[in-house]
Formats: C-alpha cells, structure tokens, sequence
C-alpha cells in the first residue's frame, strides 16, 4: 500500500472539516444555481426568442455540469463511505476531532483517550487512510 505524505494527510483533514458543512455548502450551491443573479433588463417589450425553453431540464443540466457541486457531492459520499467503514475506536476519535463542536485537536483526543502522541497520529494514519481509499488516492493490495 502506498504512503500518503504529510500534505495529503493535511488535505484529508480539510476534507473531513469541510465534510462537517457539506450539505449547507450544496444547498448554497444549488440556489445559487437555482437563482442567479441576472442585471436587470431594461429592453422592455422586447422581441420572443425563437427556442423553446424547458426551464427544469435547463436546471438539470446546469447542476450535472457544475463543477463545484459535482465535487462537494463527491465530498459527501466519500466521506460517509469512510465514517461507515470507520471502528468504533475509530468513530470516538473522528467525531472528537471533527464533528465535535469544540473541535479538539490531536493532542486533547490524545489526552482523553489515553494515548501518547505517536499513539494518536498512528491512529489518525489509519484514520485518514480510509478517506483516502475512498478517494481512490491510495490503492488497498489484497493477498491471495
């Protein structure tokens, strides 16, 4: 299996933050693309437009061809492919870390759960390295 270095490892961990707004982040983006802000039209009265416009399929379109939503999407299921996959050792820790309102840092989860520091960061290792796996960053080698 293959390393992650410290930046991806830091990258994970942006994600995993990030996670913890994805849907407020998606609903943002789809009004947005829902509701546009358009300048106002001063040309009253004028002429029709010869295409016919079928505003949900428009609207359909336009949210599978944003990139940006595409990506928090892909965000969303990533992650909860990992917490879903996540011990239960695993799940104190993330939510301790992550989804905790307090937002501990690795240190203070150390503390509570008893951990030296290296114990900690082996475990986050292990932790971040499911997310990556769903990302398809690393690659899990199966012996046969």
């Amino acid at each position: 299996m293959q390393q992650l270095t410290k930046s991806r490892l830091l990258e994970l961990e942006e994600d995993f933050k990030e996670y913890q707004q994805v849907n407020y982040n998606i609903a943002v983006r789809v009004v947005s693309l829902e509701h546009p802000w358009t300048e106002s039209d001063s040309n009253i009265g004028g002429g029709s437009s010869g295409i016919i416009i079928k505003p949900q399929e428009i609207l359909v379109i336009k949210k599978d061809e944003d990139k940006e939503l595409q990506r928090l999407f892909k965000l969303k299921s990533d992650c909860e492919r990992a917490i879903n996959k996540m011990s239960d050792e695993q799940l104190l820790m993330y939510n301790m870390r992550f989804a905790n309102s307090d937002y501990l840092g690795w240190q203070e989860v150390a503390d509570r759960l008893n951990y030296s520091i290296a114990g900690i960061y082996k475990k986050r290792y292990r932790l971040l390295e499911l997310l990556a796996i769903e990302k398809g960053l690393i690659s899990v080698e199966k012996n046969v």
